[in-house]
Formats: structure tokens, C-alpha cells, sequence
């Protein structure tokens, strides 16, 4: 896997005019359950983030270049689910592993919208949600709205840990090696996020359910008067 990383990193660093689309295609197979399963696409990417911070790489060029990537694979991940509904059970990866839809289906109806937002940022959740959203035909409008707005919030964090370390070290020799110390930040820093995210979410719902309580009880005292 190091040397995978490191050949296609080797590659973007020389050929500058093509990391553009390379990593559109990297982001785009990163969030498409088909294709992500197969390749560590996310080290790449954290690892052409260490290019951007050594300055091999023009962020202005990669960042647009890996939104659309980004936004364009969970788009294609929509309409597989909307097109094939119920056969998408049947397909490979989720024939063998059923367990992935049903995390999906939890999560979609527990977060509706948000659920495309959040799972953006989670590996498990990242490829299976949009199918999701299309099998359960989800609004596109509110879906690719969803879609884009992570994308832009996602791209940059993943390319920040490599970009970080980038400052430190010029050349991309042993690079697969650096990079998944800073994919394992990157997770560790993602997974805090959606725990944070999902506390406070659940603490100002409880809030509001305590102040509708505390409401209907003023009411019901009220009538009693």
C-alpha cells in the first residue's frame, strides 16, 4: 500500500498539470462504495495535502479539482440508489455485507439531510449514505445541497493534516509511510468532531423537549385556574 501511495504522489508532484485530475479522480473514487473498498484513496489524498503544504502543489489547483471530484462520486452514488432501489442489496460490496446498508438506513432516518453532511466525514458511512438517499428518494435539491457544502468542508480537512506536515519535509521519499500517521490524525480528529456535533445535538433537543414540557404544564395549570 506505502508504495501505491507513494507512486501516485511521485507522479502528481512531477506532473503538475495533471494532479488537477488526479485528484478529482481520487476524491471521486473515494466517496463511490464500488471503488473506495479497493484502494487507500484517502492516504493519497492526506499525502497530496503534504505536497500542497511542501509546495509542490497549487492548492488554488487541487482544492476545486477534489470538491467536484468529492461531489461528483456521492452525485453518481445518489443515482445508483435511486436507479436500482431494491437491487442494490444484491450488488457487490453490500451482497456480502448487509450490515453496511442497514448502518446507512439507521443513519439516514436518524439524521435525514444532515445524515449526507455528517456521513461525509465517517469511511463507513461516506460511500453508503448517498445510495441510501437515492434508494429512499431523498429530494435531490436537498441532497446535492447537502452534497456540495460537505464536499468543500471535507476536501480541505483532509488535505490539512498532510499539508501540515508538508512544512516539515520537501520531498515526497518514504511519504506512504509519513502519510498514515496523519491519516490516523485526521480520523481521530473527524471521529471527536461527529462526537461533539452529535452531544450537542442531542443536548439542545433535550432542552427544547424540557422547555415544550415545562410549557404544557403551565398551560395545563392555567386551565386549572
Amino acid at each position: 500500500m506505502d508504495q501505491w501511495i507513494e507512486d501516485v504522489l511521485r507522479f502528481i508532484s512531477a506532473n503538475r498539470l495533471l494532479a488537477g485530475p488526479v485528484i478529482f479522480a481520487l476524491a471521486f473514487a473515494e466517496s463511490m462504495a464500488f471503488i473506495s473498498l479497493l484502494v487507500p484513496f484517502t492516504a493519497m489524498i492526506v499525502g497530496a495535502g503534504a505536497l500542497v503544504g511542501s509546495g509542490a502543489l497549487d492548492p488554488w489547483i487541487v482544492i476545486p479539482w477534489g470538491i467536484a471530484g468529492a461531489s461528483i462520486g456521492d452525485a453518481v452514488s445518489y443515482w445508483i440508489g435511486r436507479y436500482f432501489k431494491d437491487r442494490v442489496p444484491g450488488m457487490w460490496p453490500f451482497r456480502g455485507n448487509p450490515e453496511q446498508l442497514e448502518r446507512g438506513y439507521r443513519f439516514f432516518e436518524r439524521w435525514g439531510v444532515l445524515s449526507v453532511f455528517i456521513g461525509r466525514f465517517f469511511g463507513a458511512l461516506r460511500a453508503v449514505v448517498p445510495i441510501v438517499a437515492g434508494m429512499l428518494k431523498m429530494r435531490q435539491w436537498k441532497f446535492q445541497i447537502a452534497n456540495v457544502v460537505s464536499a468543500i468542508v471535507w476536501l480541505p480537512m483532509l488535505l490539512l493534516p498532510g499539508a501540515i506536515a508538508g512544512v516539515y519535509f520537501k520531498d515526497v521519499h518514504n511519504i506512504g509511510q509519513k502519510v498514515f500517521g496523519y491519516v490516523f490524525i485526521f480520523f481521530v480528529g473527524t471521529t471527536l468532531f461527529g462526537v461533539v456535533f452529535v452531544y450537542v445535538r442531542q443536548r439542545m433537543k433535550k432542552r427544547a423537549a424540557a422547555r415544550a414540557a415545562g410549557h404544557t404544564n403551565q398551560s395545563d395549570r392555567d386551565k386549572a385556574l
